[in-house]
C-alpha cells in the first residue's frame, strides 16, 4: 500500500510539472477567446474612445475608433472591434470605405522601400483568420518609423492614411483587441 501510495503520489506531482503543456481538446478557438481582466480594461479605460453600434438581437457590440474619419466617401480602411457577449469572442475586421467598397480585392504594400512587402485584401471575405493577419501585417507596417501603407488604385500607389490619428486609430484598435483577447 505504502508504495503504491508513494508512486500515484510522485506520478500526480510530476504530471502537474506539465499542466500548462495540455493540449486544448475543447474545439474553440483561443485566439479569438476574451479574457475577463482585457474586457474590464477596455471597458472601464479605453471604451470612450470608441463609437458603439450596438446589435442587440446577436448580443454583438462593433467598435470603431472615433479618431477614424467620419466621411462615408473618404478612401481608406477601417478598423473595426467586434465583441460577440454571446461567445466571449472579440475579432477584428477591415472594412473598406470610399471607393474601394466597389473594388473586390485591395492591393496593398507598406512604404518603406528596402524592405517593401505587398498584401492583397479579398473585401468579400469574412474570414476572422484572414483579418487579424491582415491588421497584423497593416499595424506592422504603421508602426515602423515613418511607416505607411499604400494602395494600388487608378493604376498608381496611393498612401492610405493621410491623417496621423487614422494610423493612431488602426494601431490602437489593434493592440486593444490584443490585450481583450490576451494575445501577442
Amino acid at each position: 500500500m505504502k508504495i503504491f501510495g508513494l508512486t500515484s503520489l510522485g506520478l500526480v506531482l510530476v504530471l502537474s510539472l506539465f499542466n500548462g503543456h495540455r493540449a486544448n481538446n475543447s474545439g474553440e478557438d483561443p485566439t479569438f477567446k476574451i479574457k475577463d481582466a482585457g474586457l474590464l480594461f477596455f471597458y472601464n479605460l479605453r471604451r470612450i474612445d470608441y463609437q458603439v453600434q450596438r446589435l442587440t438581437e446577436a448580443k454583438i457590440e462593433i467598435y470603431t475608433h472615433s479618431s477614424f474619419e467620419k466621411d462615408s466617401t473618404q478612401n481608406t480602411i477601417l478598423l473595426d472591434l467586434i465583441l460577440n457577449k454571446n461567445k466571449q469572442t472579440a475579432f477584428l475586421y477591415l472594412k473598406p470605405q470610399g471607393v474601394f467598397l466597389k473594388s473586390e480585392s485591395l492591393k496593398l504594400r507598406n512604404g518603406k522601400l528596402p524592405d517593401q512587402e505587398t498584401l492583397t485584401l479579398n473585401i468579400g471575405t469574412a474570414d476572422r483568420h484572414i483579418h487579424l493577419e491582415a491588421s497584423r501585417k497593416i499595424a506592422q507596417w504603421l508602426q515602423q518609423e515613418e511607416g505607411f501603407v499604400e494602395v494600388f488604385s487608378n493604376n498608381k500607389w496611393n498612401n492610405l492614411f493621410q491623417n496621423k490619428n487614422q494610423k493612431e486609430a488602426f494601431n490602437a484598435t489593434s493592440i486593444d483587441f490584443l490585450k481583450i483577447t490576451a494575445n501577442k
